[in-house]
């Protein structure tokens, strides 16, 4: 009962924050940027991805920049260019977790869409936290950071080590959770911290501070500064008091200063986020948004990259040193780009409904698409083709739905292995866990929560048919990585609320199959009072069988994906829900995501799940709910 009641909560969330795909008509968009404070290495970086973002999508991007990293000199900036009337959206790194909600919501409510980047407000969780406004936080898992670094220190340092933790000031989310990972980590591994200051931004307070600390604790053996300027400062007094062979210590932030520090040993370890990447996805997606893209990630991690003596001359790793003069934007693609788009089979109004988005995109980029269709949704179809789009030595990314999780790897292998990035839509390959799973060299798997939406179904049966009732499920062919999650969602709600699953049955994408095969369970098993069917096809054989037993309304019907002709079932009584994914996202996110990559930005999700819009009889009219129905044209 509680996993119904959690599913039903993610459904109402779903269904009052879904906006509708439409492409862009203006290209004219105005996006604020309003970094943490300026000048500051971290943040001019992150100005020059945001700068890269805005020349390859042909937007205007207004930089405004606090002075000091306080919110009573952010806020004023933000609440001006509200009043201008002509900003779109806005992306900026929030001073106070707590003290910046309230302009950013003024934002929001003047219609602004807001992405926080490096720093977040509330809680940070937009999803389901204290504020769920903002579109999404793009930013390290600061946490973690804190946890590496003091690690870091309990390596070189051993159990019983005291050190000492350089931190800015209360209530800024990121840094608040430095310190905490560092406690953490301190904690785990027997560290003592002996104290923790707070030096306001301000290198020079920092650098007094730890002096003071040092001579007052001459057993200090280890500090963690959790920001660019507390770095700058300790590692000022670590070098004016002489010890820098006698204190370890581990820096955030990638400044050209702190990699000085590491390369003359002052320090040993420099955590480098990635600022270049917050800002290049964070006007990407705000752009995304203002195109009708409603599947846009609440939290994009952006990970680390690590420097020490070993690795800091390395030249291939220059590329994550916080740079003090904002790098120029390299010119913007053309069509001399070329993306291939293959999707699961064609004709489908599922795959047509995702062209679309895919061209919505490319277009913004203006780059070029070459779509190739598989006839059936069968690798020994789909595989040929993309080996010959491999074997044109010209494509330089794949945006595919693969026909099979694990047929499909060995043709997606030998993409990747020929330099072209891929990213799946729809479907996956493996177990879809590109992060550590069976299959990791897919960029990204974007599509629905499957597993979600087949839950989400055979619950609505439960809820109309009461606990005993028999079912039917009607379904693709094992190895479809999506279907396969859709059954499992539904037999797992079955389960939880003593629904009977009479049959499982594979249509092999025939709609005439499927319509053959529900009419002779339907006949041998007039105890079926409820059905749900996988996927377009299995669900317009279903209806059929449905309407031809003269069964509408004895049945009760949910069937996956807004055809044209699954909603009018819908409408004529024949079924009583219909789950609509969202195609378009997913075909838009895959060319944003494939392009984000082809900069260089490393931090593209691994998984982004792009939701549902559940069609009943009560909405099924309504001018929103048009918005999310497949069509073949």
């Amino acid at each position: 009962m509680k996993r119904s009641l959690a599913v039903a909560a993610v459904l109402l969330i779903a269904l009052l924050s879904l906006v509708p795909f439409s492409a862009a008509q203006d290209d004219g968009y105005t996006i604020a940027f309003v970094p943490g404070v300026n000048p500051d290495p971290f943040y001019i970086t992150m100005a020059s991805g945001v700068n890269q973002a805005a020349a390859d999508l042909g937007v205007t991007v207004i930089q405004q920049d606090p002075e000091r990293f306080d919110v009573t000199v952010s806020a004023p900036i933000i609440e001006a260019l509200v009043a201008r009337g002509d900003i779109d959206a806005l992306v900026t790194a929030p001073n106070d977790r707590a003290q910046s909600i309230p302009v950013l919501q003024e934002a929001h409510d003047a219609g602004i869409p807001v992405i926080t980047v490096d720093t977040f407000i509330g809680d940070g969780n937009y999803a389901d936290g204290e504020v769920t406004f903002p579109l999404s936080y793009i930013g390290s898992d600061n946490f973690q950071g804190g946890y590496i670094a003091c690690s870091s220190l309990a390596d070189a340092l051993g159990e019983g080590a005291s050190i000492y933790i350089q931190n800015v000031r209360p209530g800024i989310s990121t840094t608040d959770q430095r310190e905490d990972g560092c406690e953490a980590a301190a904690a785990d591994r027997g560290l003592v911290v002996v104290r923790v200051d707070y030096n306001d931004n301000s290198a020079d307070t920092a650098q007094q501070q730890t002096a003071a600390v040092l001579q007052a604790n001459p057993n200090v053996t280890g500090m963690f500064a959790t920001n660019t300027f507390g770095a700058l400062g300790a590692g000022a007094a670590i070098q004016n008091a002489g010890l820098a062979d006698a204190v370890q210590v581990a820096l955030f932030d990638a400044s050209e200063e702190n990699i000085g520090y590491l390369r003359d040993g002052t320090v040993s370890l420099v955590i480098a986020q990635k600022p270049a990447d917050m800002g290049y996805l964070g006007i990407s997606l705000a752009v995304a948004a203002l195109d009708g893209i409603q599947s846009i990630p609440k939290r994009i991690p952006t990970g680390y990259f690590v420097f020490n003596a070993e690795n800091v001359d390395d030249p291939a790793n220059a590329r994550f040193i916080y740079s003090s003069a904002t790098a120029e934007a390299q010119p913007a693609f053309d069509s001399s780009f070329n993306l291939a788009f293959v999707p699961g089979v064609n004709p489908d109004p599922f795959y047509i409904t995702m062209s679309r988005g895919v061209n919505a995109a490319a277009g913004r980029y203006g780059i070029n698409v070459i779509q190739q269709d598989p006839e059936r949704f069968d690798v020994t179809v789909s595989a040929p083709i993309v080996e010959a789009l491999v074997a044109r030595g010209d494509i330089d990314a794949l945006v595919t739905a693969p026909n099979d999780r694990a047929q499909s790897i060995p043709v997606l292998q030998e993409a990747h292995d020929a330099g072209i990035p891929v990213i799946t839509v729809d479907t996956f390959i493996g177990d879809g866990n590109y992060a550590d799973g069976e299959v990791t060299f897919p960029l990204s798997y974007i599509g629905s929560d499957n597993f979600q939406g087949g839950y989400i179904a055979c619950s609505s049966l439960a809820d109309a048919l009461g606990e005993g009732a028999s079912i039917y499920i009607q379904n693709v062919r094992p190895g479809i990585s999506t279907t396969d999650q859709r059954e499992d969602g539904c037999e797992a709600a079955a389960a939880d609320r003593g629904l009977v699953v009479v049959r499982v049955d594979y249509n092999d994408n025939s709609a005439d199959t499927a319509q053959q095969q529900t009419a002779a369970v339907l006949q041998a098993n007039p105890n079926i009072t409820g059905m749900f069917a996988t996927n377009t096809f299995g669900a317009l054989g279903a209806g059929a069988a449905i309407q031809n037993a003269g069964l509408a309304g004895g049945v009760q019907v949910a069937l996956f994906d807004a055809s044209e002709e699954n909603i009018g079932y819908l409408r004529d009584g024949t079924v009583s829900l219909v789950i609509a994914q969202i195609p378009s996202d997913m075909g838009y996110l895959g060319v944003v995501f494939s392009m984000a990559n082809q900069r260089g930005y490393t931090s593209v999700p691994k998984r982004v799940p792009t939701g549902y819009f559940v069609f009943n009889a009560e909405n099924v009219d309504s001018e929103e709910a048009a918005k999310f129905v497949y069509t073949g044209n």
